[in-house]
């Protein structure tokens, strides 16, 4: 049996969306001339990690 508890889904997704952000940023202050495309990047990043947060309601309690 496997004794190590492997991540769970939010945890691996915090952990690439926080080296993503850290990353972009840090590229953002190294080129200054693509400085805009790596804040959109960082932007969408963080937009798309806060929609995978929202639950989800499902089809069928709208129905009810």
């Amino acid at each position: 049996m496997l004794s190590k508890k492997f991540p769970s889904r939010d945890e691996v997704l915090a952990v690439v969306t926080l080296i993503m952000v850290i990353g972009s940023l840090t590229l953002a202050v190294i080129d200054e001339k693509s400085r805009s495309q790596f804040l959109d990047l960082t932007k969408f990043t963080i937009s798309t990690y806060i929609e995978l947060l929202i639950p989800r309601s499902r089809s069928n309690d709208s129905d009810v």
